[in-house]
C-alpha cells in the first residue's frame, strides 16, 4: 500500500490556513469541524487507513469496528481543530497564552535549561500530539529558546507550517546531516533541542518495541544524546475539553551505554518511547501520526 498522501495534506494544509486565517472563530472553527468530519470519512485515502492502523495499536487492539471508527473521527476532528487554533492564533500572543499552560515539571526543565549556568545541553523528545504547534508558538512566546529538528524532506505543506514557525520566533531545521550536525552543536553548548521521534521510517535497521511491538521508528537522536551527553526528556501536550493546552515533561530518563551499539540504540530508545507511550495514551485520539506505525497490523483491525 502506497501511503504517500502529501498532496491531499498540502491542499488541506492550504484550505485550513486559508479558512483560519479569513474567518473569524465562530464560523470558522465550524466550518473546520465539517472539513475534519469528511477528512474522517474517507474510508479508502492512505491517510485514513494509517489513522485505522495506529488507533488500533495504541488502543491495544481492544476496539470494536463502532469504536475503531469513533477513535479515527477524533482523530480528524483533534487535528481539525489544532490547525485552526495554530494558523488562526499565529498573530495573537495574548489569545496563545491564554490557550497553552505548562506544568511545573515542564517549568523546572525549562528554567535549568534556560539558566546561565555551566551545564549539560538538553534533549526534548515528543510524540505528535494535538496540541505541539500551538505549544511550540507559547514556548517561543515566553522565551525558552531551542532548535528544532523537523522532517528531512518536507513536503510543501510542512514546509509552509516549518516557516510559519520559524517566523514566529522558532528555530526550525531539517532533521538531515546539517541539521543534525547543528543541534550537535546546540548541546554541546549547553543549548536545546527538540525533536518528535513517533514517525516512521523506511528501510530501517532498527525496530524498537512501541506499544508492545516492533517499529520502524527513528533512533540516531540516542547517538546524538550519547555524543553529547545531553539530559533527555520527553515532552506531552494534552488537549483539555475547552480545547485548551497543557504542556508537560517527564522526568529526566537517564540513557545507558552498552558495549553493543545496536543494543544500545534499541534499549534506550524503547526506555524513552515508554515515557512517549505514556502521554499518548492519556488520549490516543489526540495522537496525530498520519502514517502507519505498524503496518503489519493491516489484517488485524476490522471492517470499519
Amino acid at each position: 500500500m502506497n501511503y504517500d498522501d502529501s498532496t491531499s495534506q498540502t491542499l488541506g494544509t492550504a484550505i485550513v490556513l486559508a479558512i483560519s486565517q479569513g474567518l473569524p472563530s465562530f464560523i470558522g472553527r465550524p466550518v473546520t469541524a465539517a472539513i475534519s468530519y469528511l477528512a474522517g470519512n474517507r474510508l479508502f485515502s492512505p491517510t485514513f487507513r494509517a489513522v485505522s492502523l495506529n488507533q488500533w495499536v495504541a488502543h491495544d487492539g481492544r476496539l470494536n469496528p463502532r469504536e475503531l471508527r469513533q477513535a479515527i473521527r477524533r482523530v480528524y476532528q483533534h487535528q481539525g481543530r489544532a490547525l485552526y487554533d495554530f494558523y488562526h492564533n499565529l498573530d495573537r500572543p495574548e489569545e496563545i497564552a491564554k490557550m497553552v499552560s505548562i506544568t511545573p515539571r515542564f517549568r523546572s526543565m525549562m528554567e535549568e535549561s534556560m539558566s546561565n549556568k555551566p551545564k549539560q545541553g538538553t534533549l526534548m523528545l515528543m510524540p505528535h500530539l494535538s496540541g505541539f504547534n500551538l505549544s511550540g508558538l507559547y514556548m517561543a512566546q515566553i522565551g525558552f529558546k531551542f532548535l528544532t529538528l523537523s522532517l528531512p524532506d518536507p513536503n510543501r505543506g510542512y514546509a509552509w507550517q516549518n516557516k510559519l514557525r520559524t517566523d514566529r520566533g522558532m528555530e526550525v531545521l531539517p532533521m538531515d546531516v546539517e541539521g543534525l550536525q547543528q543541534a550537535r552543536i546546540r548541546l554541546q553548548g549547553g543549548g536545546t533541542v527538540l525533536t518528535g521521534i513517533d514517525r516512521p521510517v523506511e528501510n530501517s535497521k532498527y525496530t524498537p518495541r512501541f506499544f508492545g511491538r516492533p517499529a520502524s521508528l527513528p533512533v540516531a537522536y540516542i547517538k546524538l544524546a550519547l555524543n553529547t551527553n545531553a539530559r533527555v526528556f520527553g515532552l506531552g501536550f494534552q488537549t483539555r475539553p475547552d480545547h485548551t493546552c497543557v504542556v508537560d515533561a517527564s522526568p529526566q530518563i537517564e540513557l545507558e551505554r552498552r558495549p553493543d551499539p545496536h543494543e544500545e540504540l534499541i534499549v534506550n530508545s524503547e526506555k524513552i518511547l515508554r515515557v512517549l507511550e505514556g502521554f499518548i495514551r492519556n488520549d490516543p485520539s489526540q495522537w496525530m501520526m498520519f502514517l502507519p506505525v505498524w503496518p503489519e497490523a493491516e489484517n488485524e483491525i476490522p471492517k470499519i
